[in-house]
C-alpha cells in the first residue's frame, strides 16, 4: 500500500515508521546516520526532531528510481 500525502506536514520519526517505511526503528536510525536521508528539522520547544512528509516521499521515490534489478 502506497501512502502519499499531497501536502507537506512535519512528523516525528515514529510516524515515518508507521506511515511511510515498514522497517524497525533501529534500521531507520542506521539509514538516517549513514545515508542521504531527509534532514531533520529542529524547532525550539519540541522534544523531537521533525521530518517533512514531502521530503520523505521524495526520498522514497529516489530509492525506487535507484534500485537495482536483481
Amino acid at each position: 500500500e502506497e501512502f502519499m500525502l499531497n501536502y507537506d506536514k512535519l512528523i516525528q520519526k515514529k510516524e515515518i515508521l508507521n506511515l511511510f517505511i515498514g522497517i524497525g526503528e533501529t534500521k531507520l536510525d542506521e539509514i538516517i546516520k549513514s545515508e542521504d536521508f531527509v534532514k531533520p528539522i529542529f524547532i525550539n520547544g519540541f522534544a523531537y526532531p521533525l521530518y517533512s512528509t514531502s521530503e520523505v516521499n521524495k526520498w522514497i521515490e529516489d530509492q525506487k528510481q535507484n534500485r537495482v534489478n536483481k
